[in-house]
């Protein structure tokens, strides 16, 4: 980066929205891939709180993608071709994990069967998280390249949410043309998660706060502001989602169509979140919260590996054995899950064995 830098360090409150999200994703997963199997289950509580508290409004999907938009700021690797070439990897890693965590039971399934399953294909290209990185990363090196900066990136990030926001569901035809189309647009619930135009302002915005981090020379002022302002937004935003129900502003009530508003609303959350783990980090030592902090640095790695214990356990246990967790075992399990996922990514991170960062 060529801006003035004040603040180069490492921005451990962000480390702990991190933790918060991948925390809430590890036990989230764990309640959706294997609460299902529960009949009727998405109608009881702790399905919802699963699914929707933790897997859609605190600190999630929307935190992660903003954390890696701040990442890009900060990181000595800042090159244009660095993004892209990262970008490239983890688009790449994202149907890597497709094979891991699913698709190698599923085509076994299908070899010892005789014949594949459906889901076989889902299995193994299904749009994820790791797919929308990529695309961010890669694109968030083509501004850079062309000398755009953390405004006009803001820019482009807004206006392609809002493009996102009404084109959803608009565009559909064959299953190819889903699946494509997919990576930037809603088409269907099947073939799209992460849309990039829906998705990049997430990015955007991280790109634009670690900007502003980077270059202020008064810290505290500047969280001051950020929860003077995202605090009541959060506050309206949780309201309003009490009286008129789950991801009201996204188109169909889907959460990967998030809107522009409702974008606003997620961010509220996160920063209010960042905001206050600022304050937090002002009045406790980093000693009284490192293993969260050491979470939050391992976020992408934890994200692999529980995935790759969980699709094994679902695979094996639930779809092979037929056997039915009741939900007091799975949110059990999803605790340990982080805690297995964090003691082996920590052990990943000390061997030092090559990996593509965020």
């Amino acid at each position: 980066m060529n801006e003035a830098s004040i603040n180069d360090k490492r921005q451990y409150n962000l480390d702990l929205l991190k933790a918060v999200a991948i925390i809430s994703m590890v036990i989230c997963h764990s309640v959706v891939e294997l609460g299902w199997h529960n009949e009727g289950s998405e109608n009881g509580i702790a399905y919802f709180v699963g699914n929707v508290i933790l897997g859609e409004y605190i600190a999630v999907a929307h935190a992660f993608m903003f954390a890696m938009g701040v990442g890009t700021v900060f990181t000595e690797k800042n090159k244009p071709s660095d993004f892209i070439k990262r970008g490239i990897g983890i688009f790449v890693l994202g149907y890597v994990l497709n094979f891991l965590r699913y698709g190698v039971y599923a085509l076994a399934d299908g070899i010892i069967e005789g014949e594949f399953a459906e889901e076989t294909v889902f299995a193994l290209t299904v749009q994820d998280i790791f797919q929308f990185a990529g695309l961010a990363l890669i694109a968030t090196g083509v501004f850079r390249a062309i000398k755009l900066n953390e405004v006009q990136i803001l820019g482009i990030g807004v206006a392609l949410s809002i493009i996102g926001s009404f084109v959803a569901f608009m565009f559909k035809g064959g299953s190819v043309m889903n699946y494509m189309l997919g990576y930037f647009v809603i088409t269907t619930e099947d073939d799209s998660c992460f849309a990039f135009l829906n998705w990049y302002i997430f990015v955007a915005v991280g790109i634009m706060f670690g900007s502003m981090v980077r270059k202020s020379n008064d810290l505290d002022g500047l969280y001051k502001k950020v929860i003077k302002i995202s605090c009541p937004i959060m506050l309206l935003y949780i309201v309003m989602t009490l009286v008129l129900g789950t991801k009201f502003l996204t188109k169909n009530g889907w959460y990967y169509a998030v809107s522009t508003v409702e974008a606003i609303g997620l961010l509220s959350i996160d920063f209010t979140l960042l905001a206050g783990f600022y304050f937090l980090l002002k009045k406790v030592d980093e000693s009284k919260v490192a293993p969260f902090i050491t979470i939050g640095k391992n976020m992408s790695k934890i994200y692999i590996i529980h995935w790759c214990i969980l699709g094994f356990i679902d695979s094996i246990f639930c779809y092979l054995l037929e056997i039915v967790f009741p939900y007091t075992a799975i949110y059990i399990f999803g605790v340990l899950l982080v805690i297995i996922s964090s003691w082996i990514a920590k052990r990943w991170t000390l061997s030092k064995v090559p990996y593509i960062h965020h």
